[in-house]
């Protein structure tokens, strides 16, 4: 089910396997980035939405105020709102991806707390793969 589109981004909810998608297509503006995680994440609070994957490929790498935004407003609602065992898969362009690697190596891809279990990658298969292997409940 579609929830948000423009040019540049779209959510959707698959229930069937209880996913909330978002993908951007290319660099949108920064107030589009936002309305599109906000259209999400208020389907998530209504419907405690669990599972997330986030398609940024499209996008390159998130600017300052992007990436700003996801750590102080996105994650902290989420965390207020949707309670624990919240997954969110991450789909960067290889080049981030490989970036990131780098850096942090292999598991500083991932994030895990009681609240949002973060894991990055850089192929949707692999993403899809690993969300659909949370034993998380479904939306309504």
């Amino acid at each position: 089910m579609e929830l948000y589109s423009t040019s540049s981004l779209e959510v959707k909810y698959d229930e069937g396997q209880g996913i909330l998608f978002m993908a951007c297509f290319r660099k949108a503006g920064t107030e589009e980035f936002i309305a599109g995680f906000l259209q999400a994440l208020q389907y998530a609070e209504e419907h405690q939405v669990k599972r997330w994957l986030l398609d940024l490929r499209g996008i390159g790498s998130l600017n300052d105020q992007e990436e700003s935004w996801l750590h102080t407003h996105l994650f902290p609602r989420i965390m207020m709102n949707l309670g624990t065992g919240n997954y969110v898969a991450m789909v960067l362009s290889e080049k981030c991806y490989q970036v990131l690697l780098k850096e942090a190596g292999k598991f500083g891809l991932q994030s895990y707390n009681s609240f949002i279990i973060l894991n990055n990658f850089c192929e949707v298969g692999e993403a899809l793969h690993w969300l659909q292997q949370t034993a998380v409940p479904r939306a309504s």
